[in-house]
């Protein structure tokens, strides 16, 4: 999707994406289904044909590339809604600070937009010192 991104309104093969970012065109050929089908890119065939973003950079978030190329982002599965394997009860303490960790995630991913990362504006805020010893 950067490199999408990058290209701008041009279609760019699955080829060039996978030179560029050192995964396999494989991989790139099973991802990019579901990213067509839920409208983040638009594919072209033939000469000058390819992919490209289906919305501006602007407009995409990290978070919804990650929510529909791997599903829900969840720390433990015990917090994905789609779990009922847990037989922890309902005031499980764990589960609230998992469900916390895995919203604050959210919240980072969906903060940031294809074009964040192409004009590299994306900063990282550290929350006081981290001691390492």
């Amino acid at each position: 999707m950067y490199e999408l991104a990058k290209a701008g309104d041009e279609f760019i093969s699955l080829a060039d994406v996978s030179a560029a970012q050192r995964v396999s065109q494989g991989y790139l050929e099973q991802i990019v289904i579901p990213l067509r089908e839920h409208g983040l890119v638009q594919g072209k065939r033939g000469f000058g044909g390819g992919y490209r973003l289906a919305r501006p950079a602007a407009e995409i978030t990290v978070g919804e590339i990650v929510q529909v190329a791997e599903g829900p982002v969840a720390p433990v599965k015990c917090v994905h809604e789609d779990f009922s394997g847990c037989d922890c009860p309902d005031d499980c303490k764990a589960k609230h600070v998992w469900q916390k960790v895995g919203n604050a995630i959210e919240g980072v991913l969906n903060s940031i937009t294809l074009q964040d990362l192409v004009e590299g504006t994306v900063h990282i805020e550290t929350k006081g010192d981290i001691d390492h010893e």
